[in-house]
């Protein structure tokens, strides 16, 4: 009898149905094998030695597993084709070697991409031998977070700062609290800007103030309400005017790559509103079931039979001008990535059809169709950009329309992308230059600068990946450990906060372990991890190299007196804390400041215990609704501004009205009178098409309660922007109706 070991009991099944008999194979569930939990389990001072011990709770299965050695004609150890699968490889062998169960049964290390009979077999004919540069490069990464852990985390229990110290984590945690300290900061600047509504032969179209005057009109030219009414003054509607040039081109966009890890997981958040944890839980499934290759990659290549047969795919079912005369080549971004893997890709392409189904389903067909489409042929576009001139020559105006004129990898894929390179197409009517135009109406508008976006689980990964930290099989845990530990939440847009918590354990870390939250420096480690796996460094030299800094950082910090780090931690939240620079007690008068306990940390007053004045800390759940920071100002005339959890808005205690574009800094009473007083446009839904499971049509509503949604049959889902048919299908009918309305 031949064994195979694998990682999970589903692909254990999986597996042994294409080998048939003579076979077995069993599921190691993981690791089974780590450090002991103790100090002293790496050994510093004697070339970082370490002490393992069987995981609790895998006692039974590494009896499975050395009860079927005991009878095998010979061993195949099939974890997964990454540092952590070499990892459990390695640790299995070792413990068989340990109890001397192996004899002259010969031991085979095997690794396959996809789940498929011709990869099995194919890798089970290659065999080689376990890579001990990847074993090193694990080992490395495992001592460091054990050293980390053991170390720093002490410090931080005895002073109550917080749980725990990740080394890939608190960096994490840092750029969540960077990210807010900027959005505090921030000053909203006002400008406006100046449009035209056009009329060509009752055509109409809308275009931009570029120039007035000899000036040229820039994004923060018109600062103000005085600088827009000088340009109205001098332009009375209607307003005679041509067509002073005209600029007509193609342009075309490139299909996107191929998935990888990172890219998975963000465009899985953007359209299917997926975590990280949920994406990789998912993907895992589709992996161990055959359905697609292996999910933790960084690599964008695919190998030549899977491009065969998506060509194919393409010329059969879309024909030839959806097929490029050659094969879309991608370059991989990351320069660690392991060009032997594979980009994320289904491993079948005859349909997307299967029996698939819920969030297994959608990430599929997401898969699916972002590889099909990245070896489909450019999506085509007539840009047309057009100036108009008045017949005064006191202003220029500027439109650009664009209309797609062939679909390209569009007709499978669209991402849902941050920027606006997908922007809506806007077609202009035929004109030429010369063309009377008459601008009917001219539309001044109020804007201000917006602060930095929060990070949500998307940007945050994507970020992660530019800097350098991290890698693919780290990015979903990174995002589940920020938030189980409580140093980090999500509102209801799924934006990341940082809680009371998190600044604190930011705060002390930035002073006491620069290096620890220093992007360079984790970007560094990193690097060093990929040097060892790739057998340009030595084991022993990185962990030498990290721990002689680190350890330095310790010694220095262990003697620091709580109060010290007290005063530190204030420094560093102060603006947060005290955003108006009121720190005084209400009841004492003396300073107010932060205060550490079990419970987490509170604002309390400096003369405690004589004054026992305490005050809770806002958390991101209160920051979903209400804001610490400018969240209530007071108008007049009995008006309030308010940050309630579905944004800003203005309230004159009977009528409530968003309020999206204002801040407690550019919100005035004029303004709230105006928008109290403003009536509510009945918004016309937009027809997307209808729904075969029931024949009805569906609606995409631009503006609701809670933004824009789409509509079918009594089931709504909110949406960002209006989704092409096949997902607002699937969101529909992924959705069940609100109980209110399914009584019959």
């Amino acid at each position: 009898m031949n064994l195979l070991i694998v990682e999970s009991p589903s692909k254990a099944k999986t597996i042994e149905k294409y080998l048939g008999a003579g076979w077995h194979v069993i599921a190691s569930v993981g690791h089974v094998r780590d450090l002991v939990p103790e100090n002293g389990s790496v050994d510093t001072e004697h070339d970082f030695a370490m002490r393992w011990q069987i995981m609790p709770g895998k006692e039974k299965q590494i009896k499975l597993i050395t009860d079927n050695v005991k009878r095998a004609d010979a061993v195949y150890l099939a974890s997964d084709p990454d540092r952590e699968g070499e990892a459990i490889a390695w640790h299995i062998l070792d413990i068989l070697n340990s109890k001397k169960l192996l004899g002259k049964t010969p031991v085979y290390r095997v690794a396959f991409h996809e789940i498929t009979k011709r990869a099995v077999m194919d890798a089970i004919a290659h065999p080689r031998e376990i890579d001990s540069d990847l074993v090193d490069a694990y080992l490395v990464r495992r001592a460091l977070d054990y050293l980390i852990g053991f170390e720093i985390s002490p410090l931080l229990w005895r002073r109550n700062l917080g749980k725990s110290a990740g080394r890939v984590q608190s960096v994490a945690v840092k750029l969540v609290v960077d990210r807010e300290r900027e959005i505090e900061d921030f000053t909203a600047v006002e400008y406006w800007s100046v449009t035209a509504k056009c009329d060509a032969n009752k055509k109409y179209f809308d275009a931009n103030l570029i120039s007035f005057d000899g000036e040229k009109i820039d994004k923060m030219t018109l600062k103000n309400r005085a600088d827009v009414d000088n340009v109205l003054s001098k332009l009375k509607t209607p307003v005679c005017a041509a067509v002073s040039r005209i600029e007509r081109k193609k342009v075309s966009n490139k299909p996107y790559a191929p998935f990888t890890t990172s890219t998975l997981q963000q465009e899985a958040a953007r359209k299917l509103y997926f975590s990280s944890k949920r994406t990789m839980s998912v993907a895992q499934k589709l992996y161990e079931n055959g359905f697609i290759t292996y999910m933790r990659t960084d690599a964008t290549n695919l190998s030549m039979d899977a491009v065969n047969e998506i060509r194919g795919f393409i010329a059969k079912n879309y024909g030839d001008k959806f097929l490029p005369a050659s094969p879309n080549v991608y370059v991989t971004k990351s320069k660690n990535a392991q060009e032997a893997h594979e980009a994320i890709r289904p491993t079948h392409f005859d349909s997307a059809e299967n029996n698939l189904a819920g969030d297994e389903k959608k990430l599929y067909d997401l898969i699916w169709k972002r590889t099909i489409a990245c070896q489909m042929t450019n999506a085509e576009f007539d840009s047309v950009a057009a100036d108009i001139l008045t017949d005064d020559k006191i202003a220029t105006f500027h439109t650009v329309g664009r209309t797609r004129t062939f679909d390209g990898f569009m007709k499978v894929y669209i991402e849902d992308r941050d920027d606006d390179e997908e922007e809506s197409d806007k077609k202009l009517p035929a004109m030429n230059v010369g063309d009377k135009i008459e601008i009917s109406e001219i539309k001044p508008e109020q804007h201000f600068t917006q602060p930095p976006a929060r990070y949500t689980e998307a940007s945050l990964v994507k970020k992660l990946e530019e800097l350098g930290i991290g890698r693919p099989s780290t990015y979903a845990t990174i995002m589940s450990t920020i938030v189980d530990r409580q140093y980090v939440e999500q509102d209801k847009q799924r934006r990341f906060h940082p809680t009371p918590g998190g600044w604190v354990i930011a705060a002390y870390l930035s002073k006491y372990f620069t290096d620890l939250v220093d992007v360079n420096f984790t970007a560094k480690t990193e690097d060093t991890l990929d040097d060892v796996s790739n057998g340009k460094t030595a084991k022993l030299n990185a962990l030498n190299e990290f721990w002689g800094d680190t350890k330095n950082m310790i010694a220095g910090a262990r003697d620091i007196k709580t109060a010290d780090i007290i005063d530190n931690i204030n420094k560093f939240m102060n603006k947060h804390l005290f955003p108006a620079g009121e720190n005084k007690c209400p009841k004492c008068g003396g300073a107010l400041g932060i205060k550490l306990s079990k419970f987490g940390p509170f604002i309390g007053c400096e003369n405690y215990p004589t004054c026992d004045y305490t005050k809770r800390l806002y958390t991101a759940e209160t920051t979903t609704g209400e804001q610490n920071k400018n969240d209530t100002k007071e108008l007049g005339d009995g008006i309030i501004f308010r940050v309630g959890k579905f944004g800003p808005y203005v309230t004159d205690g009977v009528k409530n009205v968003s309020a999206k574009k204002y801040n407690a800094d550019t919100i005035t009473l004029d303004i709230a009178r105006e928008l109290l007083a403003g009536e509510k446009k009945k918004v016309e839904p937009i027809e997307i098409g209808k729904n075969p499971a029931t024949d009805k049509m569906i609606y995409f509503y631009p503006t609701g309660r809670y933004g824009a949604y789409i509509s079918s049959n009594k089931v709504n889902v909110s949406v960002k922007e209006q989704p092409d048919l096949d997902t607002a299908i699937d969101l529909i009918n992924n959705k069940k109706p609100n109980k209110r309305f399914s009584k019959k």
